[in-house]
């Protein structure tokens, strides 16, 4: 029973559409488990429904071209990350204090989802943070600690209530913990309130729709590609006599033939100067097709017909054919800020912003907003998008994200929503909003996850101390 209902929770509370409260609670009847049960089978049993669970959470963003057999795939890393930070608590905590225990669960949890983005290409999905997407509030904490800082307080308050279930008369780490809650929570509100007196120049940006249905081969044919450009090219026009400086198109906005990218280019730098505006575009070229491989990247073209050098997607998703991208972007280090007369610009595509790090190495070039080409499907819509905002709050920048097939978002550096526009909504295909420019310098740009590895370090060396004195 413990096991079903810790797989009803997590299913709950996880991925699309989550009842956030649950959250709080989802690992609650996996820690009774353990402390309540003994023997390999029974772990085994555990990590088995814990995968389960997260195959059911993963199907909810199940819609082509993520087909509901690719689940359990997408699921394994995240069950297996978490499982260990289960099992690594299950194996220490009664060697430590209880306050010590349930801050080891928490940052156990947090140091699982780091791994997960830092070390695979699996990025930041399943982190407990995206279930709390609607708490503004709460999100703020992601500047001092990232979205794994989330995971820590979230996974500390489900240990101490699971510990005073337990032990009733030790009700004190349950109360530090809900406390710690609602002190996060105060921190964010006022950091809120705070930011909204900041004086800071606002910039006209735009999100693009387009027309390009391109998914894979078979290849469109070449006049339905050219037709797809006049129509951004019209609508960056109409988004310049708007008022936009900036115009964003989405991810694989158009398909660009090999044959023809310099003369795609040069259209490209004429656009731009004739409307007197800054152009993100994203684009796919076919390089081959047995096996598929293309480049998937996003050119900058500034309102002077100046064209920089693309950027190449930096982490492809899972099966996707692209060429990765150099991380530097842009052709290096030097252009990773590029200097606007409105401040600073940046670009990443998609699924990179899915990776904390690609914020972080953002924010240490003073990166004032990072424009984000981006391409989802129905099953990930809107929170694939929300996902991106929480990148703004914990590198401090401004966020324009124009997607195909999903939630187009812009938002300032505390992740507030300025603008949004879902593509299945249908209406308009340019949208307009005003993105304050305040650049926020975040703890978490400077150290990232050191702190919740120091804590989990010596957290788990005084258990592992206390464990060689006992013998």
């Amino acid at each position: 029973m413990l096991l079903l209902l810790g797989a009803v929770l997590v299913a709950a509370s996880q991925v699309r559409f989550p009842v956030a409260a649950l959250g709080w609670v989802a690992a609650v009847p996996w820690l009774r488990y353990l402390r309540t049960t003994q023997g390999v089978r029974a772990r085994v049993a555990m990590v088995a429904a814990l995968t389960g669970a997260w195959t059911i959470a993963t199907m909810k963003i199940a819609s082509e071209p993520m087909f509901l057999f690719l689940a359990p795939a997408f699921a394994l890393p995240i069950a297996l990350a978490q499982s260990g930070a289960l099992l690594l608590w299950d194996r220490l905590h009664a060697r430590l204090r209880p306050g010590h225990a349930v801050l080891l669960f928490g940052t156990s949890t947090a140091v699982a989802e780091s791994a997960l983005y830092s070390f695979t290409e699996f990025g930041s999905w399943g982190a407990a943070g995206y279930a709390q997407l609607d708490d503004l509030p709460l999100l703020q904490l992601a500047s001092v600690f990232g979205v794994a800082g989330i995971a820590a307080l979230v996974g500390s308050v489900a240990a101490a209530i699971e510990h005073a279930l337990a032990c009733p008369d030790q009700r004190r780490p349950a109360v530090w913990a809900i406390g710690a809650a609602l002190g996060v929570h105060a921190f964010g509100v006022v950091r809120l309130a705070v930011s909204e007196n900041a004086q800071a120049p606002r910039l006209e940006v735009a999100m693009v729709a387009t027309d390009s249905d391109v998914r894979g081969f078979p290849l469109p044919e070449r006049a339905t590609t050219h037709a797809w450009d006049e129509a951004l090219r019209e609508r960056t026009r109409r988004a310049a006599r708007a008022g936009a400086s900036l115009v964003v198109w989405t991810e694989a906005a158009t398909l660009v033939w090999p044959d023809e990218e310099d003369a795609w280019i040069a259209a490209l730098a004429a656009t731009a100067r004739e409307a007197g505006v800054d152009v993100v575009a994203g684009y796919v070229v076919p390089l081959a097709q047995t096996p598929p491989r293309y480049r998937n990247e996003a050119r900058v073209a500034l309102a002077d017909g100046t064209v920089l050098p693309a950027y190449g997607k930096v982490h492809p998703v899972l099966g996707e054919p692209a060429v990765p991208g150099d991380p530097d972007g842009l052709g290096g280090v030097a252009h990773e800020a590029i200097a606007r007369a409105w401040g600073t610009l940046a670009v990443a595509v998609c699924y990179d912003y899915d990776f904390p790090s690609m914020g972080r190495l953002r924010a240490a070039h003073d990166v004032d907003l990072v424009a984000v080409p981006s391409s989802d499907w129905r099953g990930i819509d809107p929170v694939h998008g929300q996902m991106a905002t929480v990148r703004a709050i914990e590198s401090g920048h401004a966020l324009v994200r124009s997607t195909r097939w999903g939630l187009s978002v812009a938002a300032d550096a505390y992740g507030r929503v300025r603008a949004w526009r879902s593509h299945f909504e249908g209406g308009a295909d340019v949208v307009l909003a005003g993105v304050p420019l305040l650049r926020v310098a975040t703890p978490y740009a400077w150290w990232g996850e050191l702190p919740l590895l120091l804590v989990w370090s010596s957290t788990v060396a005084a258990a592992l101390w206390l464990a060689r004195r006992r013998h």
